[in-house]
């Protein structure tokens, strides 16, 4: 096997990081159009003008715009599942792990408001797309890891025993989307740590009488 040398390995590290760079412009550009015009109102025009990029280079990566938009859903979907996921495994109540949660999401919003509006939209536009079908299964995963944490917490006896794990999960995500749109219209920062933690010592409280 004929060994690669040190400046064929730079050059190959090189490579992968433009690949990684590329991607992450159009995944920007991308999103950013989609959530302010909907999938059905970008063009892969629109997204190569935004990022400067040919259209050749973007059907490279993506293939084409239902490409660009699944590639979208199913990674942040995936990595807000494996983040999840991660805190769902601490050995804390499971009180903090929803406070948690909670945190963690507020804090992708402050960082990536294009990004969360783009997965709003998704959720709540009246577009429909049928390519997206698996991905809204996917999406109900998320609640059902709530269901079962939920049910965690009773067997614990951190809950009544009168809980209703599926309309508390219901509850826990509407509250979260609910202040996240309401962040993304609002130029003051209202997302914090300190909201996180009150929207779960109010609704445990209400658990819990």
């Amino acid at each position: 096997m004929t060994k690669i040398g040190k400046e064929e390995m730079a050059e190959y590290h090189l490579k992968m990081l433009d690949q990684k760079n590329t991607k992450e412009i159009i995944f920007m550009a991308a999103a950013r159009l989609f959530a302010q015009k909907g999938y059905n109102g970008v063009s892969m025009r629109e997204i190569s003008e935004t990022t400067g990029l040919s259209k050749p280079t973007i059907y490279y990566y993506f293939g084409n715009k239902e490409g660009i938009y699944s590639a979208l859903v199913e990674t942040g979907l995936h990595y807000q599942m494996d983040l999840f996921q991660e805190i769902f495994n601490q050995d804390i109540p499971i009180k903090e792990k929803i406070i948690e949660v909670l945190k963690l999401r507020f804090k992708q919003v402050r960082e990536y408001p294009e990004f969360a509006k783009f997965f709003v939209l998704l959720f709540t536009s009246s577009e429909k797309l049928p390519f997206l079908e698996k991905f809204f299964k996917e999406a109900d995963s998320r609640r059902q890891m709530f269901v079962e944490l939920i049910r965690e917490g009773m067997i614990k006896g951190e809950f009544g025993p009168r809980v209703n794990p599926n309309l508390f999960a219901e509850i826990i995500l509407a509250s979260l989307t609910h202040f996240v749109i309401k962040q993304l219209n609002c130029r003051e920062e209202i997302l914090s740590d300190a909201l996180a933690e009150e929207i779960v010592e109010i609704l445990f409280r209400g658990m819990n009488e």
